[in-house]
């Protein structure tokens, strides 16, 4: 099955807005970088930096979440492009919400309105997206295991995953432009209370 997964991946890679009759179904997808695409140490053209299982609806997951404006607090994929991309654009990380109870509002930063704009400009030109659509009605916790012997294989340049983070050799690199993000993030609250005041 591992071999028909990446198979589909690859064979069902293009642009997201060339994507037609995107799957309301579960699924795996992963995400490439367009053929003339660098992305420094993340990769060049046509590798996969992103793999990622949609439990009810692929096309929810991907479109309505990762390439969905203002998306980054809950699209790890858009946080960990915004890391990236932060300092060529001149990215700023804000909390999530404003909300002193949700938890994870600088963890799962994002950023202004106008620089998510940018992150999904970029993202959509220099992104594909494959995918593989489960007919089967594997259950979840199989789904998972299946997109960490995928990831495994593939080895995606942004994976964070607890389960498979030691395999990629980009993760501390990429987890350190994340912690600045989260600082910044942080930052932006203290400043907006002074000015508040």
């Amino acid at each position: 099955m591992i071999t028909e997964i990446i198979k589909s991946l690859h064979a069902t890679r293009c642009k997201i807005r060339d994507h037609k009759n995107y799957p309301d179904k579960p699924g795996i997808y992963a995400f490439f970088l367009s053929d003339k695409t660098t992305l420094g140490q993340f990769g060049i053209g046509q590798q996969v930096i992103y793999i990622g299982i949609a439990k009810k609806s692929l096309i929810d997951r991907d479109i309505n979440q990762h390439f969905k404006p203002d998306a980054s607090g809950s699209s790890s994929l858009r946080r960990s492009m915004g890391a990236i991309l932060k300092n060529k654009f001149t990215l700023k990380a804000i909390p999530r919400s404003n909300n002193s109870n949700d938890k994870k509002r600088f963890c799962n930063y994002k950023f202004s309105t106008d620089n998510e704009d940018i992150l999904s400009k970029w993202m959509d030109s220099n992104l594909t997206i494959g995918y593989w659509v489960d007919s089967r009605n594997i259950d979840y916790s199989k789904l998972r295991e299946l997109e960490k012997e995928i990831t495994k294989k593939l080895l995606p340049t942004l994976d964070l995953d607890p389960r498979t983070r030691k395999i990629n050799t980009c993760a501390i690199a990429l987890s350190s432009l994340r912690k600045i993000c989260r600082e910044e993030a942080k930052t932006y609250i203290l400043v907006s209370n002074k000015t508040n005041k």
